[in-house]
């Protein structure tokens, strides 16, 4: 009679579908073990159709990466050489290699950060599921567990990391691995910029739901990267009730997060934080909408037409869908405003110079547009013209 175990080891392997691999199981090194995310959403029947595959070799990891990308021609990359791991690229396929940690497999597992992430599938003969610290009973339950405070110390981003598999599979951090996160938020201020910025990056571009909203606010993990000077509670209604959770709202947990000076310090962009100071400015405007004069109304649709969608996140329900549909529509003045004529053509129409009147006018014929007053080029041509006439001082 097969057992359970064979039976999962068996279905396991034939979803991952070695098949389709890049690379024929025969080219690893025996005692090699497939582990990690691939195995993980294989068993929660979540994998993709070509999954990022992480291998364990027992030894010598770059080396055979090496000489394994040069048999198959595609990219190698060395991603750590003190750890020996290395990278391989081709056709959509990511596959890392990495050395056994420890003396054995085990060994190697129980160093990992959480549970459901300490699951491999042996390799070596018939596959085998090897599972030392009960992940597979942690995916039936739906619970984050961490294997030991002291691995999440080892690398304090699997703090963050935590959360982020809390978002992205819609499970519950277990008690005792919530007061390890807790407990530990400040060493993330050791992590480096750029490897934290990735991690936010892939938590805000993921819905949040209530107990993720619950969660995060009695761990405050990123409180050191903001002033809290900003409400969640509209942001927390809107992502969770919206028909498309994730329709803006990346920046709008981006200003909830973090400061305009916490981006900068993770690295954000010049570009990113400008948006995100734009979408906080008018966002503090929000119960002042209605009193807006028809300028400031204006600028609102100039600094947020590509973000606006997140600025909606924020609105009253009376407004959002109105406001949502106009956005939608590529063709309404106000909200995707546009000149009705370039600078260049206005510069030789009038003998205007390049500088800060040419920028003056054209601002005023996109508002005049915008709000419906110009539907001709006609008509435009001859705002153009009065308005010229009255504020140059050329003339």
């Amino acid at each position: 009679m097969i057992s359970k175990d064979t039976l999962l080891s068996n279905d396991l392997f034939g979803d991952l579908n070695p098949r389709d691999w890049p690379i024929s199981i025969s080219d690893l090194p025996p005692g090699s073990a497939l582990v990690g995310g691939s195995v993980r959403d294989a068993l929660l029947n979540k994998l993709s159709q070509k999954p990022d595959l992480d291998f364990v070799i027992p030894t010598n990891a770059i080396n055979f990466s090496e000489n394994l990308s040069k048999k198959i021609n595609c990219t190698f990359i060395k991603l750590d050489e003190k750890r020996d791991i290395a990278r391989l690229v081709i056709n959509g396929w990511t596959l890392d290699f990495a050395r056994q940690v420890g003396e054995n497999l085990q060994d190697d597992l129980l160093r990992r950060d959480f549970r459901i992430n300490a699951i491999a599938l042996r390799l070596t003969g018939k596959p085998e599921i090897f599972d030392p610290t009960g992940g597979i009973n942690d995916l039936k339950s739906k619970k984050i567990v961490a294997i030991s405070e002291k691995n999440l110390l080892d690398d304090p981003l699997r703090i963050l990391r935590g959360f982020r598999f809390m978002c992205e599979l819609d499970f519950e951090l277990e008690k005792k691995t919530k007061t390890f996160l807790k407990n530990n938020v400040d060493k993330l201020s050791n992590i480096a910029p750029e490897r934290m910025k990735m991690e936010i990056l892939k938590i805000v571009n993921l819905k949040w739901n209530s107990s993720v909203w619950k969660t995060y606010l009695e761990l405050q993990l990123l409180n050191e990267w903001n002033d809290n000077n900003f409400p969640y509670t509209e942001l927390e209604r809107k992502d969770i009730s919206t028909k498309n959770p994730l329709f803006g709202s990346f920046l709008s947990k981006l200003i909830f997060l973090f400061s305009d000076e916490g981006l900068s310090r993770l690295t954000f962009s010049k570009n990113q934080i400008k948006r995100c100071k734009n979408l906080r400015f008018w966002v503090h405007k929000i119960n002042k909408l209605d009193d807006l004069s028809e300028d400031e109304r204006f600028q609102l649709h100039i600094d947020l037409e590509e973000d606006l969608p997140s600025f909606i996140l924020f609105l009253k329900e009376r407004d959002s869908s109105p406001w949502l549909k106009r956005w939608k529509d590529p063709h309404d003045p106000l909200f995707h405003p546009s000149a009705p004529f370039d600078g260049h053509l206005l510069q030789k129409a009038f003998g205007i110079p390049p500088g800060p009147f040419l920028g003056e006018l054209i601002r005023y014929l996109s508002k005049e547009k915008a709000y419906g007053r110009i539907s001709t080029n006609k008509e435009a041509m001859e705002v153009a013209r009065k308005w010229t006439l009255e504020n140059s001082p050329f003339l």
